[in-house]
């Protein structure tokens, strides 16, 4: 469990953003269609005509306060006594602009400045920053009948535009004649996105489970897998459907439900 949690922390930490990920945006940029780059980041401030196009500028504006600070030099000498102090504050903005630079046909030649804040085209298959994900649905165990509410989580990193690297923890709960059962999962796996709407995920986990009836309570190794399905995706929240599964030297456990995700 230590190192699980070091390795999702340390994907968080070193992740996937930054001037990689800008870079990597920029250039999926290359080659669509200027009003496509409108529809993602809204009308530009500023176009101006240039030789061989236009040249798009988007402004982000950020405001800065400065709280007051004082402070206070007593010097006391035989004939007297200096007392200095002092307090500042101010409130000022900051102006971040990003170009783009299209063609008399009217597509995307270049990008320049902080891409990543206004994102990648809504059907590129590309991701960055940290990963977060909740979901509740129904669950069973191997052992039990009757499916019960279920759920999980995830936190982590992208290494790369579609692979991630993440902390998980899984719950399944059931029932059978002889009462309930509850199954739990803690495990680091990495997460896959083969295309745009869709990740799979596996990796190792730590299971603990408990029988019907709450009895016979136990610790084991196993292996986690999950596969999520974006049914909405907004820049960069998902609504999904997804499964777990958890497997283990003496137990299983599994559930189906939906999700909101932060990737």
């Amino acid at each position: 469990m230590k190192s699980s949690l070091v390795l999702t922390l340390l994907a968080c930490v070193g992740c996937y953003t930054g001037a990689a990920a800008n870079h990597d945006v920029s250039q999926v940029w290359r080659g669509r269609a200027r009003v496509e780059l409108e529809e993602r980041w809204g009308s530009p401030a500023a176009a101006v005509k240039a030789t061989n196009g236009d040249v798009l500028t988007w402004s982000h504006t950020q405001h800065h306060v400065e709280l007051p600070a004082a402070f206070a030099d007593i010097r006391i000498e035989p004939d007297r006594v200096d007392i200095t102090a002092a307090a500042s504050g101010g409130v000022w903005n900051t102006t971040e602009d990003t170009f783009a630079f299209v063609d008399a046909p009217g597509r995307v030649v270049e990008l320049r400045g902080p891409v990543l804040r206004y994102g990648a085209p809504a059907d590129a298959n590309l991701r960055w920053g940290a990963l977060l994900g909740l979901h509740v649905g129904i669950g069973r165990l191997g052992n039990t009948s009757t499916p019960l509410p279920s759920g999980g989580a995830y936190i982590g990193g992208m290494l790369s535009p579609t692979l991630g690297l993440v902390g998980t923890f899984a719950l399944a709960s059931g029932s059978d004649d002889a009462g309930g059962a509850i199954g739990l999962g803690w495990g680091v796996a990495l997460q896959y996105w083969p295309i745009t709407r869709l990740w799979v995920r596996a990796g190792p986990a730590m299971l603990l489970g408990f029988d019907p009836g709450f009895e016979n309570g136990r610790l084991a190794p196993g292996a986690t897998t999950g596969a999520s399905y974006a049914l909405v995706r907004s820049r960069v929240f998902v609504l999904d459907l997804r499964v777990d599964a958890a497997i283990g030297t003496s137990l299983a456990f599994g559930s189906v439900g939906v999700g909101v995700n932060i990737n």
